[in-house]
């Protein structure tokens, strides 16, 4: 097992140092006869798309968050036909899109974003909630470059999508983090706040707890985010 593992970190290593611009290299065979440091593709792609998420998901700075977001880009160019390579690009390219100030540049991330979702429903057709959270995600972020003129048109559009998610899968964590999280930023006097918005993050957070994140191919993301809205909610209400 610690052959193998090394065998992986090897390979993500050359790929990393080639820039993804190498094709890869063939791992199905092992030189030294045996069969446990023998790794497919496959492995090599989930492990590189895996730690490259996380670098993403952990940075904490512009500098950094761009960077790896790059690469997701680059990922989801060199692995074009992996839909969670697309996937991935698109939450990142929406992430970064909430981080931009310049509304023409939001807007110009979320264009890329559909890109990807589009592509993301291609290699992955049929009804899937992952696909419609994220696409409720965009939602989401187009409404946050102009709130004053889209909420209407994108927030049917958000609404629509996540109860698409939830006839699907009721108990994904992530419906109910972006329904907080939209209720968050909505006026009191529209039905939003602190305190219209802290069941649907408690729900979500306890959704959060039993869902594993040891397989990049199974969504995770938003327990970390949750985590802060929960606790921003509740001392908002104190």
């Amino acid at each position: 097992m610690k052959k193998k593992l090394y065998s992986l970190f090897i390979i993500y290593l050359l790929i990393i140092k080639s820039g993804f611009s190498q094709t890869l290299p063939d791992t199905t065979n092992n030189q030294s006869g045996g069969t446990d440091t023998a790794v497919s593709p496959l492995q090599v792609f989930k492990l590189i798309l895996s730690e490259s998420f996380t670098g993403f998901d952990t940075a904490t700075s512009p500098n950094n968050r761009q960077i790896a977001g790059n690469r997701l880009g680059l990922i989801a160019n060199k692995w074009a036909e992996q839909w969670a390579a697309q996937y991935y690009a698109c939450y990142s390219t929406i992430i970064l899109s909430f981080f931009e100030k310049d509304e023409s540049k939001k807007d110009a991330y979320l264009d890329e974003s559909d890109k990807y979702i589009a592509k993301v429903k291609e290699l992955k057709p049929g009804e899937n909630d992952e696909t419609y959270i994220m696409a409720a995600l965009i939602a989401n972020a187009r409404i946050a470059v102009k709130p004053g003129s889209r909420w209407k048109q994108y927030g049917d559009i958000f609404n629509a999508d996540i109860e698409k998610a939830k006839s699907i899968q009721p108990n994904n964590p992530r419906i109910y983090y972006l329904q907080g999280n939209s209720i968050s930023h909505t006026p009191k006097m529209f039905g939003g706040g602190a305190k219209n918005a802290l069941p649907y993050f408690e729900k979500a957070d306890s959704l959060f707890q039993t869902e594993k994140s040891d397989d990049i191919f199974k969504p995770f993301w938003g327990k970390k985010q949750n985590a802060e809205m929960l606790k921003t909610c509740k001392e908002d209400l104190k």
